[in-house]
């Protein structure tokens, strides 16, 4: 069954670097905005596997395509839709805990529990580039400067009501780049989801923002 929503996609495939790599378009769930507020949700990076070299060099990879990828796992791991458009026993590997625990917080805050969760949301990876498998992204300027132009136009597209980075570090290097108020919590699949601040857990505060439940005070417009 298909999750997500192709309407869109001629406004990403405008965008140079979907151009590049199509597979890297965002998630966005067949019943986005029809529950609610629309929520853009925006994580770390995708990654790739360890043998794998042609991310290695950040304008290596900008100037290249997904014509460079090879073997069958390099285009499988970059590709959003494919990764999120799980239905049952989904999810499993110990590097989808992150689509694990946001799904469960989204039932938390009040969307209908169902065969996927994430359809009434949308979903990408605020850089572009892609991390080695287990380790998070040294951003280049270009990955600063992609992502910058990527993540604005998905936002034209979306027109979200709130966006979400659900990654500290996607957020710090990021989030002043938008042109839109964005909200941050924690990853989900670090311990800070879990453990208390003086704001509450990761997830709560997750939970928190999608159901409308925060305090002025606690909005971030920077």
């Amino acid at each position: 069954m298909i999750h997500y929503s192709q309407d869109y996609d001629t406004a990403f495939d405008q965008l140079p670097h979907y151009k590049a790599y199509p597979r890297m378009r965002p998630f966005v769930g067949s019943q986005y905005g029809r529950l609610g507020d629309k929520i853009l949700m925006i994580a770390e990076s995708h990654y790739l596997p360890t043998d794998s070299t042609v991310h290695m060099d950040a304008e290596r990879w900008y100037a290249g395509s997904e014509a460079d990828l090879t073997g069958e796992r390099e285009p499988r791991w970059i590709h959003t839709r494919g990764i999120l458009n799980k239905s049952a026993g989904r999810w499993r590997p110990r590097g989808h805990t992150i689509y694990r625990r946001l799904e469960q917080a989204l039932v938390e805050a009040g969307f209908p529990e169902s065969d996927n969760t994430f359809k009434y949301v949308a979903f990408m990876n605020g850089f572009q580039r892609p991390a080695v498998e287990g380790l998070s992204l040294k951003p280049h300027e270009a990955d600063l400067r992609v992502s910058r132009d990527t993540l604005n136009g998905v936002v034209a597209a979306l027109k979200p009501d709130q966006v979400i980075f659900v990654s500290s570090k996607a957020r710090r290097f990021l989030g002043g780049q938008l042109t839109v108020a964005s909200h941050g919590v924690p990853h989900p699949a670090c311990a800070w989801w879990f453990r208390a601040s003086k704001r509450g857990t990761g997830r709560e505060r997750f939970i928190n923002l999608v159901s409308g439940l925060y305090s002025e005070a606690e909005v971030d417009y920077s």
